[in-house]
């Protein structure tokens, strides 16, 4: 009973139904939206950041065994395929020559703004969820990583640092 408010009319209701309900319904809520915003991510950019960690862990030793084979993924440094995020990076693997890194630099730049908006929005809820709760403390460190990236106009590797802030936002929510 003491933390429940009585109308004049009898009915009493409880502080968390005043301010908005449960708040580790919240929080929940709150860390299922960062997860939605990193699916929806990986389905509108193609990337896998949301693979399970297996499935990852499998595609490194893969890359490791097939390393200085003539089955080993090419790098960009060598005319190789770039990803999406080393691009946002601003990574056109032209180093610094005119040609053609500059013409898929000016295809790619509305794809590049994208990322920088979704990392942005992903970003600051992950901020706010951290300042909010204190339970998230050991995640800052990652958060801080990601706002660096951020800032230094990283955005590839802002949204991988954001995923990994999320990913110990998760653990520490569980």
């Amino acid at each position: 009973m003491e933390n429940e408010l009585v109308s004049n009319s009898g009915g009493s209701v409880s502080i968390d139904q005043v301010l908005g309900g449960d708040s580790s319904d919240q929080e929940a809520e709150e860390v299922a939206s960062i997860e939605a915003d990193f699916v929806q991510f990986d389905a509108d950019f193609g990337t896998n950041l949301m693979a399970p960690e297996s499935a990852v862990a499998s595609t490194s030793m893969l890359d490791q065994a097939a390393e200085g084979t003539p089955f080993a993924a090419p790098k960009a440094e060598t005319g190789g395929t770039l990803s999406l995020l080393e691009m946002a990076d601003g990574n056109f693997g032209d180093n610094g020559e005119e040609g053609f890194g500059s013409w898929i630099r000016d295809r790619v730049k509305p794809i590049v703004n994208a990322i920088k908006e979704r990392a942005k929005k992903i970003i600051a809820k992950m901020v706010a969820l951290a300042r909010r709760l204190g339970k998230y403390a050991a995640c800052v460190g990652k958060i801080v990583a990601a706002i660096a990236a951020f800032k230094a106009k990283k955005w590839g590797t802002a949204i991988k640092a954001a995923f990994e802030a999320f990913k110990c936002i998760r653990a520490q929510s569980a």
